[in-house]
């Protein structure tokens, strides 16, 4: 993965818009003070790709990417990936209270070489488009996890340089948390709480089995009889309780009987004839009489009243004749008022027209006032603007003036250009001794062989004794597991004879036992035969000697085996241990063999005459090492005599480029007033002549500012007064404006006077053409009296006669009400004893109903009175049959353990019975349940029991093996192994050939061939050594996480290390160590605040931070 363009807005201190732009940038720093925001530039890396940063502690983690005054923040990374582009981008909000990712994608261009999307070219193709998954395409894409990512590319450096120096378990520790395996420290501790959380699980799974024990087969053997035997019972209940019923219901129709016969009796008793019945019959007849009198005499009233309305209503109205009386008087007003009218409205007329002339003279004189007023302004404002322009000039021409040291500057970069040629001159004679001392030590050999070649050589003595060591030992077991063969084999032969021997005691003891219980003329329980004589006792076959012989052959046998077995595997373990040396010696050997190319034939097991051959040739190699490091330091020292002419020359063109870029900011400034023309290359010249030309214009400009003032307060006071002018006029028109609106206002409403008035009176005289003449309204008002007293008089006659009528009425509905109330009664008094079908009655004579519905009621009580008797004679039989049958069913209940109180007390008692005893057999068969579902839960108990131990015995077993001195050791030490191998690699080209890295006996060492192959300690290097180190360490780690992660191949590492304490020879030698790693395959990046570090990388990326937000600045190509 090769980053090509980093975009931020609001991202962290990153508030405004922010472009990273890596093109070209294959070796860069970071460079800016301490909390400028370099290293959040790594984070808005890491944090596009996953989603996080290595920084803010966990892979979900998302608080941090918001700035804390913005609400939304955006990072985009287009990055390379193989030959293809792509393009990952992430949004992040503040949503209330919280801060969430909104909206992602990852994109491939289908142009490898864009970075921006083209509306009208080929679209890219989209790989993810939702949160869940991008984090998954893009370790796919790019073969890392996060983690995985923040080790290989964004290198944990300090852990590294902790790990250098680190005693044996603060290495392990810290190689098992770079590796990703601090899971297993987890897993032991899992392991063992499960261990103790099953061991409490038996404790607790023991106390509930224990609360079973009342759960047994007799238990359950009785609870089954009690079910049978409930069973029994209710078959018999079932039996009683209908008879029992049968006797009750027979009682209870009887008692029915009775209580209907008493009922109707009830009824019958009081029926009587009510008196007073012919006198209300007469009084109603006559009452109906006199109501048909009253209302012949109301109708003849009515008729009079309709007859004088209609009258009325045929002759004069009294509000016709009202109205035409006012609409005349109205009339004659409006006559006398109408010459007073037509006189106001002309002079309305005259007044509007005097006010309008005068208002068009003043709006004539207000237009000559403008156009003057105007003309001034324009004078004065044109001779305004010709003074701020003379004044611009002025301004403009003021500043111009040569920079100070304009004047020797040809000359002193002549001089140093020859010293730099003189520099470069020396430089490239001593870089061609180097060269031909480096090919020399090059043509020798690689010195970290005959490093390596010694240490292969003490490996191959110490595995030789080992091997020899664990032979005889090997042999020692082997004879060991002969001996112990052997005893197993005398042990199962006597375990076989005390077996038979055992059985045949049994046999014995069998037969004994069953002799005594043989009768002749039975058959034998053994063959089956029938006994015709009896054999004699057998005596005592000592089964109990037999027994305890046999089990300690079994306990012999047993011991022998295991000691067997013990044996056994000593004997694998110590061929493992032999054949493991013997691999190792073998890969030894041909290790040296390769090492040693040129090593005799014959010196295969001779290791003195190896060591001879390579002390021989690290002495010529010595040689040849001193003559590179002298040509190393004085080309070093040419190098640097070089760099410093160089960068003087450099800073003397910078000074020359300010200065010119001055010349031409102040040329481009002064392009306005047409500047001469000068020679840009000689600036001193140019400065020259351009301050001569401005003292020239400055003189001239003065002069014109001058005159342009005087000229300027003239036409200022000329447009002062055609100013006032103006107003003057203004204001007279809007007086005569205001007195033309009010004439106006007063010729509209006498005009409209004069038309209200005439429409009136017109209005008037068509509405009294069809009205009676003013002469005889007098007589028709006096018409209308008298027909209005016709109509007065028949109401009152009408009313009269109304009130009589409803009088008799009243009295007609009153005797009537009584007559229906008597019949009501009688009605009710038949339909209350309707069941006991009494006679049909005369409706027409209520006297005579009466006396026919009393004298069947009489009849009817003595017949009901009888049969009452003979009803309550039959229900004192049934009862007492119905009380000897419950006292037999309660027998049976007390019989069973049942109480007969849970009957009731009711006269239906009897038929709870079933009831209850289905309720005693459902208790009965719970109870049954109950046991085997305890039985059942035991059982189960027992398993969870015997599972639970066999879990707990393999959760200690691992939490044993996840001890750091087990398994995480030999993890550790295995990576180790892998690790230096890779890391010596790295440090061989970081180092250009001086160091090699090694280990032993837990301590680490470089082998030092500018040293005749020294081997020193780690904890004795340089702060620039100890660099060196470390970044090997951290790219042997990193590639194989890459290789262990699938990973595609990584193009990019960015080291966030500080520098600052480093001294001047170590800084130089990281320096160095930094360029020898851009010159791979990888793009570097650094961060740093260290100046010097930093001027020798050729791409740097300044990062500062103003008040409101980090700005990023990329320098150098």
């Amino acid at each position: 993965m090769r980053p090509v363009r980093l975009e931020l807005n609001g991202f962290a201190g990153f508030r405004a818009p922010t472009v990273v732009d890596f093109t070209d940038a294959d070796y860069f720093a970071l460079v800016g003070p301490t909390g400028s925001g370099k290293s959040t530039v790594l984070d808005a890396l890491t944090f596009a790709l996953y989603g996080s940063a290595y920084r803010w502690g966990r892979s979900n983690a998302i608080a941090y990417a918001l700035a804390p005054t913005s609400n939304r923040c955006t990072v985009s990374l287009t990055f390379d990936v193989a030959s293809q582009r792509y393009q990952v981008a992430r949004e992040v909000r503040r949503v209330g209270q919280q801060i969430q990712q909104k909206t992602v994608s990852l994109v491939k261009f289908a142009d490898p070489t864009a970075v921006v999307t083209d509306a009208d070219g080929p679209q890219p193709d989209v790989l993810a488009g939702e949160i869940k998954e991008l984090n998954a395409a893009i370790e796919q894409l790019l073969g890392l996890s996060f983690d995985d990512f923040c080790q290989c590319v964004v290198l944990p450096q300090g852990d590294f340089a902790r790990f250098l120096s680190a005693n044996a378990r603060d290495r392990q520790q810290i190689l098992l948390k770079l590796l990703g395996a601090a899971h297993y420290e987890g897993i032991g501790k899992r392991a063992g709480a499960q261990a103790a959380e099953a061991a409490k699980e038996i404790e607790v799974l023991t106390d509930q089995l224990s609360r079973h024990a009342d759960a047994t087969p007799q238990a359950e053997a009785d609870a089954q009889a009690r079910l049978s035997a409930l069973g029994q019972l209710a078959a018999t209940v079932d039996q009683l309780v209908p008879r029992v019923a049968e006797a009750h219901s027979r009682a209870s129709d009887a008692h029915a009987r009775v209580a209907t016969l008493r009922t109707e009796l009830a009824r019958l008793t009081p029926l009587r004839a009510p008196d007073g019945i012919g006198e209300l019959q007469r009084r109603a007849v006559e009452a109906q009489t006199a109501a048909h009198t009253a209302r012949d005499a109301a109708d003849a009233a009515a008729q009079t009243l309709a007859d004088a309305t209609k009258a009325a209503q045929s002759g004069p109205q009294r509000a016709v004749l009202n109205i035409a009386r006012d609409r005349y008087t109205e009339k004659a007003g409006l006559v006398g008022r109408r010459d007073a009218v037509i006189a106001a409205a002309q002079r309305a007329r005259q007044e509007l027209a005097q006010s309008e002339e005068r208002l068009r003279a003043l709006a004539d004189a207000v237009t000559e006032a403008r156009r003057t007023a105007e003309e001034t302004r324009g004078r004065r404002d044109r001779v305004q603007q010709a003074y701020a322009a003379l004044q611009r000039r002025q301004q403009m021409l003021a500043p111009v003036q040569a920079p100070h040291g304009a004047s020797d500057l040809t000359s002193r970069a002549a001089a140093l250009a020859r010293q730099a040629d003189a520099a470069a001159t020396q430089l490239a004679a001593a870089r061609d001794r180097h060269n031909q001392a480096a090919s020399a030590l090059t043509a020798a050999g690689d010195g970290s062989r005959l490093t390596e070649a010694r240490e292969v050589l003490d490996q191959l003595l110490d595995v030789t004794r080992s091997l020899t060591d664990a032979t005889s030992e090997l042999d020692d077991a082997v004879e060991a597991v002969a001996q112990a063969d052997s005893a197993v084999t005398g042990a199962q032969v006597r375990l076989d004879a005390a077996t038979a021997a055992l059985e045949e005691a049994r046999t014995l003891a069998g037969a004994a036992q069953l002799r005594p219980q043989l009768q002749v003329g039975h058959a034998c329980p053994v063959c089956e035969q029938s006994v015709t004589i009896l054999p004699p006792p057998l005596s005592d076959p000592a089964l109990a000697a037999a027994q305890a012989a046999r089990d300690a052959a079994v306990r012999e046998h047993r011991d022998l085996l295991s000691q067997h077995q013990a044996a056994t595997t000593t004997v694998a373990a110590k061929q493992r241990a032999a054949d493991t040396l013997t691999q190792r010696r073998t890969l030894l050997d041909e290790r040296l063999g390769t090492l040693l190319p040129d090593r005799p034939a014959d010196t295969e097991r001779d290791c003195d005459a190896d060591r001879a051959h390579l002390d021989e040739r690290a002495a010529a190699r010595d040689q040849l090492v001193a003559a590179e490091q002298q040509a190393r330091a004085a080309a070093q020292e040419a190098e640097a005599a070089h760099t410093s002419a160089t960068a003087a020359v450099a800073t003397l063109q910078r000074e020359i480029d300010r200065t010119r870029s001055d010349l031409h900011t102040q040329l481009g400034a002064l392009a306005e007033l047409d500047p001469p023309a000068v020679d840009t290359h000689d600036v001193t010249s140019a400065w020259s002549d351009l301050e001569a030309w401005a003292q020239a214009q400055r003189s001239t400009v003065e002069n014109d500012l001058s005159a342009a003032q005087a000229e300027a307060a003239t036409c200022h006071q000329a447009h002062q007064d055609a100013t006032a002018t103006l107003e003057a006029a203004e204001q007279a028109h809007a007086t005569a404006h205001s007195v033309h609106t009010t004439a106006v206002q007063q010729r509209a409403a006498a005009d409209h006077a004069q038309s209200t008035l005439t429409d009136r009176l017109s209005e008037l005289q068509t509405l009294l053409d069809q009205a009676p003449p003013t002469d005889a309204l007098p007589g028709l008002l006096e018409e209308c009296d008298r027909l209005e007293a016709a109509v007065e008089t028949a109401t009152a006659e009408a009313s009269q006669t109304r009130e009589a009528l409803k009088a008799a009425e009243a009295e007609q509905q009153q005797w009537q009400a009584r007559t229906a109330t008597a019949w009501s009664e009688l009605t009710a008094a038949r339909d209350a004893v309707a069941a006991l079908k009494p006679p049909s009655l005369d409706t027409d004579d209520l006297a005579a109903a009466w006396a026919s519905l009393a004298a069947w009621a009489t009849r009817a009580a003595d017949d009901r009175q009888a049969d009452t008797l003979r009803a309550q004679a039959d229900a004192h039989t049934a009862h007492s049959e119905a009380e000897q049958l419950l006292g037999q069913l309660q027998g049976l209940l007390r019989d069973h353990d049942l109480d007969p109180q849970d009957l009731g007390d009711g006269p239906g008692r009897a038929a709870q019975a079933p009831r209850v005893v289905a309720v005693a057999a459902e208790r009965a068969r719970g109870q049954v349940e109950m046991i085997q579902r305890s039985l059942a839960d035991a059982a189960a108990i027992q398993d969870k029991i015997d599972s639970a131990r066999t879990q707990q015995q393999v959760a200690a077993e691992l939490a044993r093996l996840m001890r750091s001195n087990k398994f995480p050791q030999w993890l550790a030490d295995s990576a180790l192994d892998t690790l230096v191998a890779g890391a010596s690699q790295s440090l061989r080209r970081l180092s250009g050939d001086r160091f090699d890295l090694s280990h032993h006996k837990g301590e680490f060492y470089v082998i030092d061939h500018s040293d005749a192959d020294s081997q020193r300690s780690v904890r004795t290097l340089s702060g620039g050594e100890t660099f060196q180190a470390s970044l090997s360490l951290a790219l042997a780690l990193s590639d194989q996480l890459a290789g262990m992660g699938g990973a595609t191949k990584l193009e990019s590492i960015f080291l966030d290390e500080g520098f600052g304490t480093l001294d001047p020879d170590s800084l130089e030698m990281v320096a160095d160590t930094l360029e020898n790693l851009a010159q791979g395959e990888r793009m570097v990046g650094v961060i740093t605040h260290v100046t010097g570090l930093a001027e020798r990388v050729p791409v740097r990326f300044q990062v500062h931070r103003d008040p409101h937000t980090s700005v990023v600045t990329r320098e150098g190509t």
